[in-house]
């Protein structure tokens, strides 16, 4: 071979072939479907709360002897309680919302009031239709009607305001109409038109601190389901203790020991039920005297409550709610009757 023609592979003298990478194996965590078929986390938060409260009972009995280490009873129990905490918040901020908004509507109506008096007085000077001279006084949509609005009635205290302290030959104080009435009444919206304002931020942010503890409390709970996975057979007796099935083995759920039924009005009904150890859902069933022979399906609920509508008033109904799983159903709980409106 002639070694100044270059006919051979230069990069194979000085580029040798890089070794083939071989990665580094990488651990994954073993997660046992079957446990998480037999009990998957339930979407309902108050499902999800008593729960919980099973999953921690159980920690307490055997959390040693099993070897739990993350989700503990401890860890658990802080995840309800921080739960219930932002409930109360939740609760106190809605209620606050509920009562300024009372209190703006009172505000309200005391302006109408204000601005009924000032409208009459103008009246008297202007004539009661619309012409030029109601111009200045900020009547909306060249009319005299009272605003139909509470921003309106709002922004013509301060319309008035400002027209009887430029015009105050206009103005009655026998009449009740005067620019100091309307610029009290306006000071007195403005304030709990405020105070609505701030009580809705509140109950944003409560709802959104609620919102992130009942995802932390989802987490621990399925956390800890996964976790029994991997330190626990699948046939382990144990998990009834946690308020789970035994995966090798469902079972039905506990019977719903209770039923509250109420008629709300407008052909409706709202059901209420306690949790049933091991439920994954509830099947309702009813019985309408006088058309039915026996129960019938009212549907299903993944919560432990429900309204039930298209009912006739008069109709006395009979209801039941039965738990299920995968394992099965559960008994029927106590039926329940109640006389629509």
């Amino acid at each position: 071979m002639n070694w100044d023609e270059g006919t051979w592979d230069n990069g194979s003298w000085d580029s040798p072939s890089p070794a083939p990478f071989t990665p580094l194996p990488t651990t994954r965590k073993r997660i046992n479907h079957h446990i998480m078929a037999a009990n998957p986390t339930p979407d309902d938060d108050d499902v999800l709360c008593a729960l919980a409260e099973d999953l921690a009972d159980g920690c307490h009995l055997h959390e040693v002897a099993i070897g739990i280490k993350q989700n503990t009873e401890a860890v658990i129990r802080a995840a309800i309680t921080a739960l219930s905490q932002q409930k109360q918040l939740l609760g106190t901020a809605r209620a606050s919302l509920d009562a300024l908004i009372a209190a703006h509507e009172v505000k309200d109506r005391e302006a109408i009031t204000v601005l009924t008096n000032c409208k009459l007085r103008l009246a008297k000077l202007f004539g009661s239709r619309w012409n030029a001279s109601w111009e200045p006084t900020g009547f909306p949509g060249q009319s005299t009607a009272i605003p139909s609005t509470m921003d309106q009635r709002f922004s013509l205290l301060a319309s008035l305001e400002t027209y009887f302290t430029a015009n105050p030959a206009s103005e009655s104080a026998e009449a009740e109409a005067t620019a100091a009435l309307c610029a009290a009444k306006h000071d007195e919206v403005s304030t709990a038109r405020q105070a609505v304002n701030t009580a809705r931020t509140t109950l944003t942010t409560r709802k959104k601190d609620a919102e992130a503890v009942v995802r932390t409390l989802r987490k621990r709970v399925r956390g800890l389901i996964e976790e029994l996975g991997t330190l626990i057979a699948d046939d382990d007796e144990r998990y009834e203790a946690f308020g789970l099935n035994i995966p090798a083995n469902p079972s039905a759920p506990e019977p719903i020991t209770s039923l509250t039924v109420a008629a709300i009005g407008g052909g409706k009904v709202h059901l209420m039920w306690p949790y049933s150890t091991r439920m994954a859902g509830t099947r309702l069933q009813q019985k309408i005297i006088g058309v039915d022979d026996d129960f019938v399906s009212a549907g299903t609920a993944d919560g432990l409550e429900k309204t039930l509508a298209g009912y006739t008033a008069g109709q006395s109904v009979v209801f039941r709610a039965i738990a299920y799983n995968d394992g099965g159903d559960a008994n029927p709980s106590p039926e329940a009757t109640v006389v629509v409106t």
